[in-house]
């Protein structure tokens, strides 16, 4: 696998856990912002968090 095909999944896994963080946070009536854009640049570590944070 080279560079631009890892680069490409990981984005794509990013915006994928960013989008249920903020599907997961509307459901929930919450405004996750801060916690969806953690997540964009962070991908698990902010999701994660997210989910930690909401226990």
């Amino acid at each position: 696998m080279n560079l631009r095909t890892f680069l490409g999944l990981t984005a794509v896994a990013h915006v994928a856990l960013a989008w249920l963080v903020h599907l997961n946070a509307r459901k929930r009536g919450d405004d996750a912002t801060g916690w969806v854009v953690a997540t964009l640049l962070t991908g698990i570590v902010g999701a994660v968090g997210y989910a930690l944070r909401g226990r």
